[in-house]
């Protein structure tokens, strides 16, 4: 009997069999391997430092490099090689133009050389000089040509993936934890008004110690309002806006003077994350990324700048999962194991996060590899606008800024600094495509 038994599986397993079967999900996931694994080891896969240029002679908008399989001389095949580039000025469009060098010899392509004089880092902890493919000097080697300063542009892709990529993991996975946080919070208390204040006919028992601690947490929010009101009134001048703010001040200092020592102050958490998650949805994405950038200095440490940016996406993307967690979790919370959990004395916290909030796993892991993409696509607009990711380090957003510097001519002159475009392109699709099949595989009206 145990051998016509079909074997139970259990859900990710049969995700896992349905998900292989999507040709394009499957093709998606490769091409994201590949390109992680490279942004992983970017200092191995690069020949060049990132921010290494020569000044003399210039190398400014060098175009690949071509690279020789066929001596010239014997007419066979050969070692792969490249020869050394001069540079000449076009006396019409005043444009730089390189023309091959044989006369200083060929350059043969050397596999894992070592560059002592540019040491890089792996995951910041590990030191290492050793690199898959260059060529001696004064050879130079650009698969994907130069910029404007000459630095070679596949070592600044390859480099500028290990932020662009990463961003978009990090911020969907910062959102991630706010809408599953928030949304479980509110689809859990929902009808379940929080206490916020004791008036004084309740300062007994623990209400000695939460009442005037309640007090002083909401005198402080007050203090604080008037002190922003008052502040913003003194820099900017009097006005219609500053007296507005400063009117609002008052009348929340007011308010809670009359209110806190004659009745207590209930919060329903569900109706105020709800109610937080429709002003940030009202704002458009892109106007409030700017808005809430602009509130920090330009001029930060570009480490800091990649935190920031880290968290500004996070902060507006959280509101969507947030929505449909907490309409899981209100249907969830009704079922007969949560009362059973809730019957055997278990507290709120282990009911919301061993058996609520796992329901909503299919859901999270489908909607995490979708909104990733986004991340990296909004990283990208951040950084071509000038308020992302700035020097030393890179981006793909940050390259396309550069090549958008060079005006009509980086389509007709040199197309090459417009790669970026290209791995954002194939990057977001990949995901996409991940997504759909991660989708498909956890419906069971779409398995196959």
């Amino acid at each position: 009997m145990d051998a016509l038994t079909p074997k139970s599986e259990s859900l990710f397993q049969v995700a896992w069999a349905q998900f292989r079967k999507h040709r394009l999900a499957v093709w998606g996931g490769r091409i994201l391997l590949v390109l992680y694994f490279v942004a992983a080891f970017a200092g191995f896969f690069s020949p060049y430092d990132p921010n290494y240029y020569e000044l003399y002679p210039p190398k400014g908008y060098h175009p690949p490099t071509r690279i020789h399989f066929v001596d010239p001389e014997t007419g066979r095949l050969t070692r792969p090689f490249v020869y050394a580039t001069r540079r000449t000025i076009d006396p019409v469009s005043l444009q730089p133009r390189y023309e091959e060098d044989p006369s200083q010899g060929k350059f043969y392509i050397r596999f894992f050389v070592r560059t002592p004089d540019q040491p890089y880092t792996i995951f910041r902890v590990f030191r290492a000089d050793l690199r898959l493919f260059g060529v001696d000097p004064p050879g130079r080697i650009f698969l994907m040509g130069t910029d404007n300063f000459g630095r070679d542009l596949f070592s600044r892709l390859v480099y500028g993936a290990q932020v662009s990529l990463t961003i978009g993991i990090l911020s969907a996975l910062v959102s991630f934890a706010l809408g599953l946080l928030l949304g479980g919070i509110a689809g859990f208390y929902a009808g379940r008004p929080f206490v916020l204040a004791l008036p004084l006919r309740a300062w007994r028992g623990r209400g000695l110690v939460l009442g005037p601690l309640s007090w002083l947490l909401w005198s402080g929010l007050a203090a604080g309002a008037l002190y922003l009101a008052w502040t913003y009134v003194r820099l900017t001048g009097f006005g219609f806006f500053q007296a507005l703010a400063l009117l609002a001040a008052l009348w929340l200092a007011g308010f809670l003077a009359l209110t806190l020592p004659f009745r207590s102050i209930q919060v329903d958490v569900d109706n105020l994350i709800m109610r937080l998650v429709e002003v940030i949805a009202a704002i458009p994405t892109l106007f409030l990324l700017i808005s809430l950038r602009a509130v920090f200095p330009t001029n930060v440490d570009p480490l800091t700048t990649f935190y920031l940016v880290v968290g500004l996406l996070g902060f507006i993307g959280w509101g969507g999962l947030a929505r449909v967690v907490r309409g899981v979790v209100l249907s969830v919370r009704e079922q007969d194991y949560v009362q059973a959990a809730r019957a055997l004395g278990a507290s709120d916290g282990r009911i919301l996060a061993r058996h609520v909030l796992p329901a909503t796993a299919s859901y999270v892991i489908v909607s995490l590899s979708l909104t990733i993409p986004g991340f990296i696509l909004a990283e990208s607009g951040l950084s071509f606008l000038g308020l992302g990711v700035t020097e030393p380090y890179t981006s793909w957003g940050l390259l396309l800024q550069a090549a958008q510097q060079g005006g009509f001519a980086s389509f007709v002159d040199r197309p090459w600094v417009l790669w970026p475009g290209f791995f954002i392109f194939v990057s977001i699709m990949a995901w996409n495509f991940v997504g759909d099949g991660l989708r498909d595989a956890f419906d069971p009206r779409r398995r196959q």
